[in-house]
C-alpha cells in the first residue's frame, strides 16, 4: 500500500471538519453552545483528567477491534474484492477463541497463542468462503459476505459461553481499564499489512489485481489465488479482533462489541485512504468520538450519543463521495456532461 495522497488527506481532513460543524449545529438545536459540546466530545473522548478518569484510554479499547476491521475490509479491497463480512468474521473468531481459551486442557503458556490461532483461522474460513465463491463461481462478494453475517450468529451455540481460563485472558495495560496488549498486535497487524502489499511478492499480486487487472493478468498473476488469498488475510483479521475483545474486554462469548460490527470496518478503512497508517488514525479517532458522544455529549449535556453516529455517516458520505468522483473520472470511463 502506497502512502495516502494529499489529496486523499484532504479530504479525510474535510470529513472530520464536516462532522464536527454537524455536530456543532445539532448542539445548537439543543440549546447548548458549540464551543461547549465540542469541549465536552474532545474532553470526553480523548482527554486524561486523572489515571482513574481517562477517556483516552477507552478510546483506545474502542480503537483496537475498529483498527482490526478497518484492516480486514481495507485488505479486501486492496485485493480488488468489497467485503462486508467483517461482523461475522469477527464474532465467529471471538467464538473460537473463547472456545479454546474457556476449554483447552493444556500448558498454560500455550492457551494464549492458540486461542488467537483459533480465531484467526476461523475468521479465515468464514472470509474465504465468498472469496473462494467470487473466484471459481463468479458470485459477488457482497451478497454472499451480508448473508454470511446473518448466518454466523446462528452458529454460537456450537461454542458456548463459558468463562475464559484466566491463563487465556489477556490483562488489563491499566488499573480498573479494559485496554490491553491486543492494541499493540493490532498495531503490529497495520505494519505487517505494510510490508504485505509492498515487501511480499503474494501481496504485491493482490495488489495488482486490485489496481491493474489486466496488466496483471497478462503478467501471470492468478486472479483466483490473489482473491483468494485477499479474502483469507482479511477474514483472519477480522478473527482477530473478535479473539482480542473475548480474551481482553469480556473474558467470555458476548453477542456484541465495544466496536468492529456492522460496517464499521469499512468505515475506518475509507476514512483511513485504505492505507495501514490512516486506518490507524481513523479507528483512534472514531473511538474516541464514540466515547466523547457517550460520556460528554449524553452524559453531561443530555445530547442523545446517536450524535457521534450521525458525525461518522457525514464523514461516510464525503469519503465516499470522493471515491465516486475519483471512480467516474478513472482512464477509458466517459465523463458525463
Amino acid at each position: 500500500m502506497s502512502a495516502p495522497s494529499q489529496r486523499s488527506l484532504l479530504v479525510s481532513a474535510l470529513a472530520v471538519a464536516l462532522g464536527l460543524v454537524l455536530a456543532g449545529l445539532m448542539a445548537i438545536l439543543r440549546g447548548v453552545a458549540p464551543g461547549q459540546a465540542y469541549t465536552a466530545l474532545l474532553g470526553a473522548g480523548f482527554g486524561c483528567r486523572a489515571p482513574g478518569s481517562c477517556g483516552l484510554i477507552t478510546a483506545l479499547q474502542f480503537a483496537t477491534p475498529l483498527l482490526f476491521t478497518g484492516l480486514s475490509a481495507g485488505v479486501a479491497i486492496r485485493s480488488g474484492l468489497f467485503s462486508l463480512g467483517q461482523a461475522g468474521q469477527m464474532l465467529l473468531g471471538a467464538a473460537a477463541a473463547g472456545w479454546v481459551g474457556a476449554r483447552l486442557d493444556g500448558p498454560a503458556w500455550a492457551q494464549l497463542p492458540l486461542s488467537f490461532a483459533a480465531g484467526a483461522a476461523v475468521g479465515a474460513l468464514w472470509g474465504g468462503i465468498p472469496g473462494a465463491l467470487r473466484a471459481w463461481l463468479g458470485v459477488h462478494e457482497v451478497i454472499v459476505t451480508i448473508l454470511l453475517n446473518q448466518v454466523a450468529p446462528l452458529l454460537l451455540g456450537l461454542f458456548g459461553f463459558s468463562r475464559i481460563a484466566a491463563t487465556a485472558q489477556l490483562a488489563p495495560l491499566v488499573g480498573g481499564s479494559k485496554l490491553n496488549a491486543g492494541l499493540f498486535l493490532a498495531l503490529a497487524a497495520a505494519g505487517l499489512m505494510q510490508l504485505w502489499f509492498n515487501r511480499v511478492g503474494a501481496g504485491y499480486a493482490q495488489r495488482m489485481q486490485a489496481e491493474a487487472p489486466r496488466f496483471a493478468r497478462y503478467g501471470g498473476i492468478p486472479a483466483r489465488k490473489a482473491m483468494l488469498g485477499g479474502m483469507l488475510i482479511s477474514g483472519a483479521l477480522a478473527g482477530l479482533g473478535g479473539a482480542v475483545e473475548v480474551l481482553g474486554v469480556h473474558y467470555r462469548l458476548v453477542g456484541a462489541f465495544s466496536g468492529g460490527g456492522g460496517f464499521d470496518g469499512l468505515a475506518v478503512a475509507a476514512l483511513g485512504g485504505f492505507h495501514p497508517l490512516g486506518i490507524a488514525l481513523a479507528a483512534g479517532l472514531l473511538g474516541g468520538l464514540r466515547v466523547g458522544a457517550l460520556n460528554g455529549l449524553q452524559l453531561q449535556l443530555r445530547i442523545p450519543r446517536e450524535l457521534g453516529n450521525g458525525m461518522i455517516a457525514v464523514m461516510m458520505l464525503v469519503v465516499s463521495l470522493e471515491a465516486l468522483h475519483r471512480w467516474l473520472r478513472r482512464p477509458g470511463r466517459p465523463v458525463p456532461a
